[in-house]
């Protein structure tokens, strides 16, 4: 081939090859200039003065992230051949988006989706099933059907406010934060093959099953639920332990559970009448538990390392047994009231929902502490996401 003919040819591959790398997208005729690249090696970013409808047809392979924020007048994205999404899939502000429709895309770096009030459903047919972190706020969601994560790292569902209920069959490992809070008040959680993880916290829901919860690495809480029993049946070890400020809870199953690494509280849940934990042998934390229960069985005990504190309105228990094993078993401060008109938690909070107090959690020290930074930033987002309704 001449020189005439070749430098047109290798002109042409250039400009091709430009355009499938980083792009970013102002209306519909950008997408369509790359509509030829089934791979796109770069970042696709969506201005957030696109309107309307966005097709990114016939991409398969997105290697970098695409990224939006701001976009309020995009009503729906579509990107019918797309399996994967190196790095972020990152959504925020698209108030008036109505639809994701991603039918082919199984792997993402991470998803971060914020302030999409009106997205009620995912059009994921296959299923997203590798995701590193998945934080998902302030979302019209009701169910998260297409997020089918066989493992994850950060995992946070908070102010969904439509969000019922949650079942991701295919979970079994998480290797950071497991979250939900402010979402729906009676959200659902099903998570049956989840078997080890770190820190799961949850507030403000109606069931929990983790049938399938061997270990945990950190902390396990809840705060402000509406279920009446939670059980772990296979659970056999976790870091912190907390139930605090759940009115309907009445049993707590946890018939394997050997050691606590970090503090165990229990307080404010008014209608805990029975806290029988048989195989209970290490807590190298603090023992805080308070309220109104009326038995009370850990007799497996055989090292606290933190100090003991148990109190309850009007237990018909004694605390013979604590105290006999007081000198052996518990390093720390003891006290053990079974009858106490006003029980307190260790740092002087009131143990039972009649009388005020703030929630807190036991840390590895035996110290009850605030949860106020997640709480600060649930208000900040519940703000944003009232605003977008406006919007």
């Amino acid at each position: 081939m001449s020189l005439k003919y070749l430098l047109p040819v290798l002109a042409a591959s250039q400009v091709a090859f430009a355009a499938c790398g980083d792009t970013t997208i102002s209306s519909q005729s950008d997408a369509d200039g790359i509509a030829s690249c089934t791979k796109l090696k770069g970042d696709i970013t969506i201005s957030k003065s696109y309107t309307g409808s966005l097709s990114l047809a016939s991409i398969e392979e997105v290697t970098g992230s695409i990224v939006c924020t701001g976009g309020e007048n995009i009503t729906d994205i579509t990107a019918s051949s797309l399996t994967a999404i190196g790095n972020a899939f990152h959504l925020e502000g698209l108030t008036r988006v109505t639809q994701l429709a991603f039918s082919e895309l199984t792997t993402v770096g991470s998803i971060k989706w914020n302030a999409l009030p009106k997205l009620q459903s995912l059009n994921f047919n296959k299923g997203v099933t590798q995701a590193g972190d998945v934080v998902i706020q302030n979302t019209g969601l009701t169910s998260l059907d297409g997020i089918s994560l066989k493992t994850v790292n950060q995992f946070q569902i908070e102010n969904n406010r439509q969000l019922q209920k949650i079942n991701i069959n295919n979970l079994m490992n998480a290797t950071d934060l497991i979250n939900f809070s402010g979402n729906y008040d009676a959200l659902e959680i099903d998570l049956p093959n989840l078997g080890t993880g770190t820190n799961m916290t949850f507030r403000n829901i109606s069931s929990i099953s983790v049938p399938s919860l061997q270990k945990l690495t950190g902390q396990l809480g809840f705060w402000g639920t509406e279920f009446q029993t939670f059980s772990a049946p296979n659970l056999t070890s976790t870091g912190d332990l907390v139930f605090n400020d759940n009115s309907k809870l009445s049993n707590i199953s946890m018939p394997v559970l050997k050691k606590v690494d970090g503090g165990f509280t229990i307080a404010r849940n008014d209608k805990l009448n029975t806290i029988d934990l048989p195989k209970l042998e290490t807590v190298t934390g603090a023992i805080d538990f308070s309220g109104k229960f009326n038995n009370v069985d850990l007799d497996g005990l055989t090292d606290v390392e933190g100090g003991f504190n148990l109190q309850s309105t009007d237990g018909t228990f004694n605390c013979t047994h604590f105290e006999n094993i007081r000198k052996t078993v518990i390093k720390g401060t003891f006290k053990c009231d079974a009858k106490i008109s006003n029980p307190t938690t260790s740092n002087g909070k009131s143990g039972t929902s009649s009388s005020t107090g703030s929630s807190s959690s036991a840390t590895s020290s035996g110290a009850a502490v605030a949860n106020g930074a997640s709480m600060a930033v649930g208000g900040v987002a519940a703000f944003f996401y009232a605003l977008a309704q406006l919007l």
